[in-house]
């Protein structure tokens, strides 16, 4: 088989391919061996070009008479084994073209564009399935330290979005685009239906809200609950102390808040890192993760509430939010995301018109895998296998460091894998990120995350789950399939029909905020 790997083929052999005996070094064998290219109907029909002597299936066999020499008889037992050699390869390209559907598509079907890098959704499901596991069985015996790991796979969204966000615009040439409004519209199509679909859910499923609740609802309706952390205590007989702002509601989207507001210098950080060489780049990646000691020095046993004398209850919460739910803890990271897509694009990319390495002036951009380095190329196996190791030896650590490996810890690990996912040459990238069940998943990851308190909140409510080993053994597969009817039915149709009035030119009551925005941002400039 022949797995077009962003544009550039990766081939690879089949085990099966040795059952097919006498057809192996033959046109059906090199035609099952690019399954993209094969006619399978013909093939199925035992229509094999090139001279192959199996016979079809709906063609006369030679028959066997009383005076048949046993070479005869040898020879239509071959033809025989042949076709059905024939059959169990055309079964096996079937296969093949349904579990790896990007297969099919060339370089070519992506003239004037950059390469699309279609494995990195497998790493976003990865973590998000982490979370998950983390936030719903994390109090089951035994699993407590091992699960707190998987809390640190947050910080891979901010890292994934600074990548992506920048490998687009530094993939294409320079050009006066959309305002900064009209960018974070745009971005908000995409995300803003499912959680506003969440919130609404949370809110009607869950009545009795408290008076604070209530005045907070404005600033999640806006996404705005983690630029405003605002807390305060509780009722001493009630289940939570203190209830902060980016944690009301369905807690799991104060990361978009977040996110919102690093959107808004995306931009103008990928144009800066355009100009910057692989030195500086890289150079910046270490930065970013030992600046992550920060918050370890300042978060960790309450160390920054002791040396300000903070000592009642609110304080040592406050602080503790702000590190982790808030941008101020998380802009390193998303920096590191843009840094690292400059990286990517220096080791493993070239320029399309010359073959030269690219420079800030490169106006189109195509992948060179072999260029990069092989720790880099096959970073997925590299990454994991780090990781599995921190899990296995490094747990008795992980409570006294949570903060160091929460906050930007882990960015070695992940920037592995999001680069060897990227370039697209790892094991892992080509057989499990790119086949058909982990790209639906990665389409439904965002949602699968966004939704685990909705529906574990409804079932807690309906059936109860302390103690109902059925609703959390049911868990998992319910939320991915929920996950999937709100990504079907919810959020692709709305980012369709967003789309779709755009290309038309329609008009509305957004884009007329845009405008008043834009009026008011540039008579502010003009008046300084």
């Amino acid at each position: 088989k022949r797995l077009p790997s962003h544009g550039a083929a990766v081939r690879t052999d089949f085990a099966l391919m040795a059952s097919c005996g006498a057809l192996h070094g033959s046109s059906a064998a090199a035609g099952i061996g690019r399954v993209s290219g094969v006619d399978v109907e013909k093939l199925e029909a035992g229509i094999v070009a090139g001279g192959d002597d199996a016979t079809a299936p709906g063609s006369p066999r030679p028959s066997s008479s009383s005076g048949s020499t046993f070479a005869e008889e040898d020879e239509v037992a071959t033809q025989e084994g042949k076709s059905e050699d024939v059959r169990r390869c055309v079964a096996l390209a079937r296969f093949c073209t349904w579990m790896y559907p990007l297969s099919q598509r060339t370089a070519g079907d992506r003239s004037g564009g950059a390469p699309r890098l279609e494995a990195l959704d497998g790493p976003r499901w990865v973590a998000s399935i982490q979370i998950v596991l983390y936030h719903m069985y994390s109090t089951e015996p035994g699993l407590r330290q091992y699960f707190a790991w998987f809390s640190c796979w947050t910080q891979l969204f901010f890292l994934l979005s600074g990548f992506v966000l920048s490998y687009a615009e530094m993939a294409k040439p320079r050009r006066a685009g959309v305002s900064v409004f009209r960018y974070v519209r745009r971005r908000l199509t995409i995300i803003y239906p499912a959680f506003f679909l969440s919130l609404l859910l949370t809110v009607t499923y869950a009545p009795g809200k408290t008076a604070f609740e209530w005045s907070m609802l404005p600033l999640h309706a806006l996404l705005l609950q983690s630029w405003f952390p605002v807390c305060v205590t509780n009722d001493p007989a009630s289940e939570r102390p203190v209830s902060c702002s980016p944690w009301l509601y369905n807690g799991e989207a104060w990361f978009l808040s977040a996110l919102l507001m690093f959107w808004l210098v995306l931009r103008p950080l990928a144009e800066f890192f355009r100009r910057r060489g692989l030195a500086f780049s890289s150079a910046t990646l270490v930065v970013c993760w030992l600046f992550s000691f920060v918050f370890h020095l300042f978060g960790q046993d309450s160390r920054l509430t002791e040396w300000l004398g903070c000592t009642d209850t609110l304080c040592p919460f406050v602080l503790m939010v702000a590190i982790r739910s808030t941008p101020l803890g998380y802009f390193h990271v998303f920096v590191a995301g843009v840094a690292s897509a400059r990286v990517f694009m220096l080791v493993a990319m070239k320029d399309a018109k010359t073959g030269e390495r690219i420079t800030a002036e490169t106006q189109r951009v195509t992948l060179s895998e072999r260029s990069a380095p092989l720790l880099l190329r096959f970073g997925c196996c590299c990454g994991y296998l780090g990781y599995a190791g921190l899990v296995l030896l490094a747990t008795p650590w992980i409570d006294s460091h949570l903060y160091f490996f929460h906050n930007g810890g882990l960015l070695p690990v992940m920037l592995l894998v999001l680069i060897g996912a990227a370039i697209g040459e790892d094991p892992v990238a080509v057989w499990v990120f790119r086949s058909r069940p982990m790209l639906v998943l990665g389409r439904i990851s965002y949602l699968q995350y966004l939704m685990q308190h909705v529906l574990q909140g409804w079932i807690e409510r309906t059936f109860g789950w302390e103690d109902n080993r059925t609703a959390k053994l049911l868990f998992v597969p319910a939320l991915m399939f929920f996950a999937y009817c709100c990504q079907r039915w919810v959020e692709k149709p709305y980012t369709e029909y967003q789309r779709g009035l755009q290309e038309k030119g329609v008009r509305g009551c957004d884009d007329r905020c845009i405008e008043g925005l834009e009026k008011a941002a540039a008579t502010c400039f003009r008046v300084r």
